[in-house]
């Protein structure tokens, strides 16, 4: 048989180590222990000011720092002896759940605030007087003295005349000093906005005007809506204000919470940074909120409770903002939709885009091209009716400029996002607008099917492209062509391809120049050319030195074959027209005799109209005393008899004269070209020139 020996060993706990171990966890800061305790004087200020009936503003709270030592004072309510032994002293025990504490709108309800105190402070003292009472309690205790569930902290009753309320004197450990511009830095975040004075040595840091600050964050906003929400849980008066730079401020009041009155007001303004919880004008914790357009601000609702540790707010609090900022960046985009704001609010349009509701996309604007302007999306459909439209997601500038035209509006898709999102969604969905093919389609009128002005006009714009921009190989034709576009351009085996839209009304103006006023059909030819072909063109145009030279030599060598022609082969073009637009010759055989008529004026010259110099102007001859300017590079002086008149048309000379620069022939000019070049021909010159302008050698 085995004997053994039993026998009980105590629990035991280190308080003071505890005590700063558990403060340290709960709390973050060694310095909440001054929020805690001026946030219980609050408290209990609220509870006497409810009981009875009381204005809040005339109370204070005094605190003290300095040399070691901390004192909280308040005038409120004060706490009996069963409070003070059952909820100060007693960790997790707390005072405030009654029906007073309740409508009081209390802060703090855990019980624990007296612990840390002892997580910086050596020994605590509380002297209290309740107001229903004429005694006043005095309790101490040291932190190295605390025993678990043993009679360790002193209580003192006295019998004096002192005010109700009551003064916590807190001796501190120095590993944790505190002086008054700390204590003030810190606490001034959680008290700056009470109603009630609260001085540190002195000092105010409190009592700041709540709705000053929110008007000062307001600055610069002006109001566009106020009106009454709701939803299943809250409800409450929305006031919506927009900036300059369309940011949004909101601001809910008159809030209820499932038909219960809900003390406070939330504000919030895009953009600001954090948003601060509080209550009763005290403050919480910083409050997690998401949403698309990053608001920040205030929250002071008398739903809102901290967690122990005062570092956050409950789970509960959180979600009650979460549903309010939900309600408010619903209701605000409905009212920033019909403001000129949507088109400036970014994070407007993430909301909508994301939320599906693209109908609240009306006020933002899109590009329309050619006229350059922006239009709100709702405007898009009735936007100058009678042209065809598109809209385009890319960048080529040659679609930008082949679908907007005289009878086409480009709509040009932004390319950031969330606007891109909007438009394109809002434009396919609402406004059901045709986006621009990949591919125009071009159906080319046959020569048979146009009329005689048309006919001219390619003609003429054949021989312009040909004499003005040196380019021989173009195929041009009138065309139908798909989507409204006016011009289509395309190089196919070294033939540069010009489709032009038939019903184009500068196509009406020039060839109805052709049969009205056929002396400035030519001008407006070549208006045309430069101010709606050119810029589609002007790629294919020989634009450097080299490539210039390269094309004039090449005109130059055409010209070179000589041809002997009989007066008969000569007539006029408008049969040759008929002919081509009765498909009976091609388009390049009217060109070809077109520039060969253009270019020739037959003279005939009889030897009776073959004269001399000096007979026709003997007063050349006889005045020989000028001579040539001294530099070969100066113009000499011009020989001009206008008041004289001769048939000849060839003058010959019998010998060379110096003034005559030794030319011994001199052909007359044709009345045309008389007309034509005579102004340019009275002006020093020389005949050895290439013109650029018309490409004349």
């Amino acid at each position: 048989m085995t004997e053994s020996e039993k026998e009980h060993i105590a629990f035991d706990v280190e308080t003071s180590r505890i005590l700063q171990i558990l403060s340290s966890e709960i709390y973050d800061s060694p310095k909440a222990f001054l929020r805690e305790n001026v946030q219980n004087a609050y408290d209990a200020i609220l509870m006497r000011c409810t009981a009875q009936s009381l204005p809040v503003a005339g109370c204070k709270i005094e605190m003290t720092v300095g040399a070691g030592c901390l004192t909280v004072c308040d005038n409120r309510i004060g706490m009996s002896e069963e409070v003070l032994k059952n909820n100060f002293w007693k960790a997790g025990s707390s005072g405030k759940k009654s029906e007073l504490a309740q409508r009081s709108g209390v802060i703090g309800t855990f019980g624990i605030g007296a612990m840390a105190n002892f997580g910086v402070c050596t020994s605590l003292r509380v002297e209290t007087r309740h107001i229903e009472s004429k005694v006043t309690l005095i309790s101490s205790a040291r932190r190295d003295d605390l025993r678990i569930a043993q009679d360790c902290i002193d209580l003192e009753r006295v019998t004096d005349a002192r005010e109700p309320g009551t003064l916590i004197i807190a001796d501190l450990d120095p590993s944790y000093p505190i002086d008054e511009v700390t204590a003030c830095e810190y606490l001034s975040q959680y008290v700056r906005f009470l109603p009630v004075s609260v001085t540190v040595n002195g000092r105010i840091i409190s009592q700041e005007a709540f709705a000053d600050t929110l008007v000062g964050k307001a600055e610069g906003f002006e109001q566009i809506s106020s009106r009454k929400i709701s939803t299943g849980e809250f409800a409450g008066t929305l006031d919506v204000s927009i900036n300059a730079q369309s940011r949004l401020l909101a601001r809910l009041t008159d809030l209820s919470l499932n038909g219960n009155p809900i003390t406070g007001e939330a504000f919030f303004v895009q953009q600001s940074g954090p948003t601060l919880g509080f209550r009763n004008f005290f403050g919480l914790a910083s409050i997690p909120v998401f949403g698309c357009y990053e608001l920040g601000g205030f929250v002071n609702l008398d739903i809102l409770h901290p967690t122990a540790g005062r570092e956050a707010l409950s789970r509960e609090s959180i979600q009650h903002v979460a549903n309010l900022v939900g309600l408010i960046e619903a209701e605000a985009s409905v009212d920033i939709a019909d403001s000129n704001a949507a088109d400036g609010n970014q994070q407007f349009q993430q909301y909508i885009l994301s939320h599906g509701l693209i109908q609240l996309a009306h006020k933002v604007r899109i590009s329309v091209l050619p006229a350059e302007t922006m239009i709100a999306l709702s405007d898009v459909k009735e936007y100058e009716p009678r042209k065809t439209k598109h809209f385009y997601t890319g960048q080529d500038s040659t679609i930008l400029k082949r679908f907007a035209n005289e009878q086409a509006n480009l709509f040009h898709i932004s390319q950031a996002n969330p606007r891109r999102m909007l438009q394109l969604q809002f434009l396919g969905q609402i406004v059901q607008l045709e986006q621009v093919p990949e591919k125009t389609i071009v159906d080319r009128i046959p020569a048979t099917q146009l009329t005689l002005e048309e006919a001219m006009f390619l003609v003429r714009l054949r021989g312009v492209l040909f004499d003005d921009y040196l380019m021989p190989d173009i195929d041009a034709a009138f065309a139908t062509i798909s989507h409204g576009v006016a011009f289509h351009v395309e190089q196919k085996e070294g033939v540069l391809l010009i489709s032009i839209a038939r019903n184009m009304p500068a196509v009406s103006m020039v060839t109805e120049c052709y049969k009205t006023a056929r002396d400035v059909f030519d001008g407006f030819l070549k208006d045309f050319v430069r101010a709606h072909l050119y810029p589609l063109i002007r790629d294919h145009v020989p634009f450097s030195t080299k490539q210039g030279r390269d094309a004039l030599f090449k005109r130059l060598k055409e010209n070179k074959e000589l041809f002997r022609l009989q007066e008969s082969d000569y007539g006029a073009i408008e049969p040759l027209l008929a002919d081509y637009l009765a498909g009976k010759v091609e388009l390049s055989e009217v060109l070809r005799t077109s520039r060969g008529r253009a270019s020739v004026q037959r003279q005939e010259v009889s030897k009776e109209q073959v004269g001399s110099v000096e007979q026709e102007i003997p007063d050349i001859i006889k005045s020989v005393g000028s001579s040539l300017p001294p530099n070969e590079f100066e113009a000499a002086p011009p020989i001009v008899r206008s008041d004289m008149a001769s048939d000849m048309k060839v003058l010959t000379v019998a010998a060379e004269h110096q003034k005559l620069n030794n030319f011994q022939m001199f052909l007359a000019l044709s009345d045309r070209l008389a007309k034509r070049e005579g102004e340019f021909l009275r002006w020093p010159h020389t005949t050895k020139l290439i013109c650029g302008a018309c490409q004349r050698l």
